[in-house]
């Protein structure tokens, strides 16, 4: 193998293709980047800020006449901008994140580890998560309690447990998914209803 040969590979990812060098940051490629990832995401605005940050990090670490701290500069701007022009909007993905999270049988634990960890405040997960529960059942109870009845569906627990598996096991997996021993009590002593099934 020649020397040639060598160097060619190196420029070569692990499934063959060339390994494209990162662009330089400016302010139209932040933009254009950013529309793009909005296109296939929804985000919060510090998911998007750490999403961009990593993505000027990798071009400085190329070029390295660039400044991150300029950089940084750029992508607060474009925060802001898309603020301003509702592509970013933390509430809207705040809702939009807990309408899905609840269909999933989430309690209010997960959810808000989850939603904390996409960079939002506590006053907007608090706020949006009681106005959704508040509209869409009777009481905060309530909404904790049809989530973990869809909890306990998808993993097969209390009334959908075939092999009536062990209820100081049930109560464990209600309680590692974030529900509270009384919602937890409350699931597995659900008797058979054909609203549930």
């Amino acid at each position: 193998m020649n020397i040639k040969t060598s160097r060619n590979k190196s420029k070569q990812s692990k499934n063959g293709k060339e390994k494209r060098s990162p662009k330089k940051i400016t302010k139209t490629y932040l933009h254009n980047a950013g529309l793009y990832y909005l296109q296939r995401f929804a985000s919060s605005s510090q998911q998007f800020k750490k999403v961009m940050l990593h993505k000027a990090i990798k071009s400085c670490h190329h070029h390295k006449e660039q400044e991150i701290s300029i950089c940084e500069e750029m992508i607060d701007e474009l925060v802001e901008k898309f603020k301003s022009i509702d592509l970013l909007n933390d509430e809207t993905y705040t809702r939009g994140m807990i309408i899905s999270l609840r269909r999933q049988g989430k309690s209010k634990k997960a959810i808000t580890v989850k939603l904390k960890s996409k960079g939002l405040e506590d006053n907007i997960i608090k706020q949006k998560l009681e106005e959704y529960d508040i509209e869409n059942n009777e009481s905060k109870e309530e909404a904790e309690f049809q989530a973990a009845m869809i909890f306990a569906k998808k993993k097969r627990l209390g009334i959908f447990d075939d092999n009536e598996t062990d209820n100081k096991k049930a109560l464990g997996r209600l309680a590692r998914a974030g529900f509270s021993y009384n919602t937890a009590r409350r699931v597995l002593k659900t008797e058979y209803d054909e609203d549930y099934i």
